[in-house]
């Protein structure tokens, strides 16, 4: 009985006793106290080989990851310019004009791509802007010029329609996660 009405009265004076304090003193001293979320290790990679394709594709990623941004980002500007073009003709003058823009500025430095950085530099435009190369191909040029450039493609063992899905494919699932952890690194050092 006695046991019962102690348990009574600390439940009537701390009526949240289970609760985690924001703070602590140590010698005279307050010290904040935060939860963190809890963190899970486990191996990500099943064996030698795949941790080696990883770190592989990471410096890939990293090498192609910033033409992916300058591509998304002449892509807004083509859109902005051309809202405020009205005939067909001067459109492809305007397209025509960035393309050759493009051209002088990174023909050098895409041309020193890899087959496999091409392919993640697609899947990256893809994840980008959320349209494949082919189709952008097609609705700035025309769908003779796409087709004739996925044949081209198709050459090299490519595919101007790659498209990136994380969720299914395993190489995409690891660039997303490569973006993501890159992302983070730099919120970190600014």
């Amino acid at each position: 009985m006695k046991n019962l009405l102690y348990i009574y009265i600390i439940l009537l004076y701390n009526p949240l006793g289970a609760q985690i304090p924001d703070s602590t003193i140590v010698d005279g001293d307050t010290i904040a106290v935060e939860l963190l979320k809890e963190v899970t290790l486990s191996p990500y990679f099943s064996n030698y080989e795949d941790h080696k394709a990883y770190y592989r594709l990471r410096r890939k990623v990293i090498k192609v990851y910033p033409y992916a941004l300058m591509a998304k980002d002449q892509l807004m500007e083509v859109d902005e310019d051309l809202v405020y073009v009205e005939t067909r003709r001067k459109k492809k003058k305007l397209t025509k004009l960035h393309e050759d823009w493009l051209q002088d500025q990174f023909s050098k430095e895409l041309k020193k791509l890899t087959r496999s950085e091409g392919l993640i530099l697609m899947k990256l435009i893809y994840r980008e802007t959320g349209q494949t190369c082919y189709s952008l191909i097609k609705k700035y040029r025309n769908g003779w010029m796409a087709f004739i450039w996925q044949r081209l493609a198709k050459l090299y063992d490519t595919n101007l329609r790659a498209e990136f899905h994380p969720n299914t494919i395993k190489e995409d699932e690891w660039i997303e996660k490569i973006l993501n952890d890159d992302q983070r690194r730099q919120k970190v050092f600014k």
